[in-house]
């Protein structure tokens, strides 16, 4: 019952076209104002050249971004990306063959048009309501993750330490970790037992070089935390400021001394500090003193952890 718009012309060429099975087709004023033939129906022919297709009228970009029913009375549909009443008839862009078509508008159920696109329409709303909700969530979750320390300043949503200086223009500066090394003393040990049997065996902690990389001039810091170990992100009251001693070439963390028995005591000058949950896996480590011009390192008290520490410097 459907009856394609001005193809009279197009059912004489495509005729001649399939007739003479790869033929090259006809030329381009062959095709007057008609419509084009359905997908498939070119064979292996040639495309006419560019500007040949005629005057058909083609829909409003944006229609090819919705496409809806046109439900029939039978029960069966073509696929549209819009339509309009001529008189008695309707004419359709069909979204399945790319053309105008039209059919008598005795044939089309609008009722249940009406209704089928409504409810296509609204579905698609509240998927789009949906995915804006995940989105938000998203933004909030990574502005979680990454928390602003100050003004067009986030921490990153990979972790890390970081010394914030907020002396004049904030500066956010990232702090690597540096292994320390355990200096036994062995000689000058051995040497003492020889005559003291119960001397103790003294072992030191130590960073090499004689300065830190990272230099701040603030006596004030804001230090922040996102560290992981195996068994998942470590809290931030596991976390110490410590100043460190220099010596030559070296910077020393700790003195541990040992004695026979296998008892030991650690020497560390901790400053004294809390921590507070900053957001998301971060947390900021706050100094209760002032940081006096020196060499100073940030440690962990978790087993397994302590043999990576964040180093920086205070200059005057």
């Amino acid at each position: 019952m459907l009856r394609k718009w001005k193809r009279l012309a197009v059912v004489m060429v495509v005729g001649a076209a399939l007739g003479s099975g790869n033929a090259a087709l006809p030329a381009a004023g062959a095709w007057g104002n008609a419509a084009l033939p359905a997908a498939g129906a070119w064979g292996n022919a040639a495309l006419p050249a560019a500007g040949a297709w005629g005057n058909a009228a083609l829909p409003a970009a944006s229609a090819w971004q919705a496409v809806k029913r046109l439900i029939l009375t039978d029960g069966s549909f073509q696929t549209a990306t819009e339509w309009k009443k001529e008189g008695e008839r309707v004419k359709y862009f069909s979204a399945e063959r790319g053309e105008w078509e039209e059919l008598p508008t005795a044939l089309v159920d609008w009722k249940a048009t009406d209704e089928w696109n409504a409810q296509s329409a609204q579905s698609t709303s509240e998927e789009l309501k949906q995915e804006t909700a995940e989105e938000v969530a998203a933004r909030k979750d990574e502005q979680l993750n990454t928390p602003l320390v100050a003004a067009e300043l986030r921490l990153p949503a990979d972790g890390g330490v970081f010394l914030l200086e907020e002396a004049g223009k904030p500066v956010l500066q990232k702090l690597d970790g540096s292994k320390i090394q355990v200096n036994g003393n062995e000689g000058k040990t051995m040497l003492k037992r020889s005559f003291d049997p119960l001397a103790r065996q003294v072992q030191t902690i130590e960073l090499k070089g004689a300065a830190a990389k990272v230099r701040v001039h603030a006596v004030a810091l804001s230090i922040f935390l996102d560290v992981e170990n195996d068994q998942g992100p470590i809290a931030g009251d596991n976390f110490r400021i410590v100043r460190l001693e220099k010596k030559k070439e070296l910077r020393r963390l700790a003195t541990a001394k040992v004695d026979v028995a296998g008892g030991e005591s650690i020497t560390e000058r901790f400053l004294h500090s809390r921590a507070e949950k900053f957001g998301g896996n971060w947390w900021k480590l706050i100094a209760m003193e002032d940081l006096t011009p020196g060499e100073y390192a940030i440690v962990s008290t978790v087993a397994g952890q302590d043999a990576v520490v964040w180093d920086f410097g205070v200059d005057k």
